[in-house]
Formats: C-alpha cells, sequence, structure tokens
C-alpha cells in the first residue's frame, strides 16, 4: 500500500514508509503494578519501537504527546494530537420521570454523585469514598455516591473502605451500566466525580459534561486539556479538595449551573470529523 494507518500503536515489522501509527496512553509506565511484567515489557518495547518506526504518530492528547516525547525521545514534530469524539447521541436528559425510572433500576434513592468507569485504583476511588465520608453531615445525609461499572483490580479493598467507614447505605455498587442508561444517570446526579491519577485522554469528563453534569476532576496528565475551564480541577491526591468540591456544588447555588453550561459548550471542540480530519491531513503529510 501506498501508506498505512494504524489506529493503535503496532505496526507490521514489514511497512510502508508513509505509515502512522496512534498511541492512547502510557498508563503502563505510571502504573506498572496493574500490569503483568511480560504484558508490561511488551506495550513499554513495542510502543518505543513503534513510535519511532513510524513517519507519524497519532495521540490523543497533549499530555500523551509529551509522555511520548519525554520517555522515548520521539521528536515533537512528527506526534500531532487527534482528539477523539465521543458520542453525539448523549444529550441531557430533561424528563425527570425516565431519570426517577433509571435511577430506581439500579437501586439510587436521592440526589447522589456519580464516578462511572472501571473501579480500580488508578481512578482514586479511595479517595472519592474518604472525601464523600468527611462531607458535612447536612449533605450526607441527604445524598448517596454511586461508584458505576465493572470490577477492576482491587476492587475489594473498596467494599472493604465502605464498611469501615460505615457508609454501606450511602455509598452504592450498581454495577455495569448499560448504555442506554447512561445519559439519565449521568444527568440525574449532583456532580460526576472523576479525579482519575491518570488518564491518556479521559472521555468519560466529555461524557457527563455532554449530559449536563458538573463535573469535578484532575489537574493533571490530559484531564485539565479535555475539560477545558468547565470542570473543578483539583490534586487528586487531595482528599480535602475533592470533599470542598463537592460540597461547594451543593451549597453554591450559582457554580452548578454554570459548569453545566460551560460543559455543554466544552463538548463542541470534540468530534469524530474533526478527529478523522486530523488524521487524513497527517496521512497525506506523511506520503510528501
Amino acid at each position: 500500500p501506498d501508506a498505512l494507518f494504524v489506529p493503535s500503536h503496532v505496526l507490521p515489522i514489514i511497512h510502508p514508509p508513509a505509515s502512522v501509527v496512534t498511541v492512547h496512553d502510557l498508563g503502563y509506565r505510571y502504573f506498572p503494578e496493574t500490569h503483568p511484567w511480560r504484558q508490561r515489557l511488551y506495550l513499554d518495547l513495542s510502543t518505543r519501537w513503534n513510535a519511532r518506526a513510524a513517519a507519524h504518530v497519532l495521540a490523543d492528547s497533549a499530555a500523551t504527546k509529551a509522555d511520548l516525547a519525554t520517555h522515548y525521545r520521539v521528536d515533537p514534530d512528527k506526534i500531532t494530537v487527534a482528539y477523539p469524539g465521543l458520542d453525539e447521541t448523549l444529550a441531557p436528559v430533561r424528563d425527570p420521570v425516565r431519570i426517577a425510572a433509571v435511577k430506581a433500576r439500579y437501586g439510587i434513592g436521592g440526589d447522589y454523585y456519580l464516578y462511572l468507569g472501571t473501579l480500580q485504583p488508578r481512578k482514586n476511588l479511595a479517595r472519592v469514598i474518604a472525601a464523600f465520608a468527611d462531607l458535612p453531615p447536612s449533605i450526607q445525609a441527604d445524598a448517596s455516591l454511586v461508584l458505576a461499572g465493572k470490577k477492576g483490580w482491587l476492587y475489594d479493598a473498596l467494599f472493604e473502605q465502605v464498611r469501615h467507614l460505615g457508609l454501606e447505605r450511602n455509598v452504592r455498587f450498581p454495577g455495569y451500566v448499560a448504555a442506554e442508561d447512561k445519559a439519565a444517570l449521568m444527568s440525574g446526579a449532583l456532580a460526576f466525580v472523576f479525579p482519575s491519577l491518570y488518564e491518556g485522554f479521559g472521555l468519560p469528563v466529555l461524557e457527563a459534561q455532554a449530559c449536563g453534569c458538573p463535573v469535578i476532576t484532575s489537574a493533571t496528565s490530559s484531564l485539565p486539556e479535555v475539560a477545558g475551564d468547565a470542570a473543578v480541577l483539583l490534586d487528586p491526591h487531595d482528599t480535602a479538595a475533592i470533599t470542598t468540591a463537592m460540597a461547594s456544588l451543593v451549597a453554591d447555588d450559582e457554580m452548578r449551573p454554570s459548569l453545566i453550561e460551560r460543559g455543554l459548550a466544552n463538548v463542541r471542540r470534540f468530534s469524530w470529523e474533526n478527529c478523522a480530519r486530523t488524521a487524513l491531513g497527517v496521512i497525506a503529510h506523511s506520503m510528501v
């Protein structure tokens, strides 16, 4: 072929000069304990070789671009950021009956803070639980913390933490959420709490914003560039800051609607059409 585009980081050994690869993140370097050593070695060696062998590299974010330049000494000029898009059917759900039905389906009552994603240490959920436990009694009494998604590595430690803090009635683990229920669940939440320790892109932040849900997230890795000015950005290691952000979204009458409005505007920066246009431009340039 005249050119080869790979939407992952793996090139065939024999490939045309005009080859373009995509690198989504370098999470295995930041959290090596979450990968078996053989897988970690494979990811490290293959990403290093492919990023250097390709004519050009697409990265999901400027943060991933910087990681490639720092860890693998890839020339920044041969790396282009191509932001992924998101599901364009995601939109705020205004129907309270539909929201109530979805809440009932997952055993959620009253107001709630939401996390939706894999339950694993990198997502910083232990600090989210601790932050919820430190909320003023007046807020905690009327709200729950919903940690939705499939079980990941060290899930049992989260359940034990909830039991130890005596929060069994307040913290819910509804498990996997069907795609058709995601928008209603996000639209009905007080806030989407996502202080992840590392993300190559952070798609859940955009999904929450698209559904009209205020976002609390980390001022680290790719998350600030994805969230824009439409989220509460904080140090993910600062439990007190997470507590303060969660409380503020209840106490401050102007903060929540402002974040919702800015979030809906922010997601317009991201589309698969823009991503495809960037990728096609890079492929065409690599053939020159």
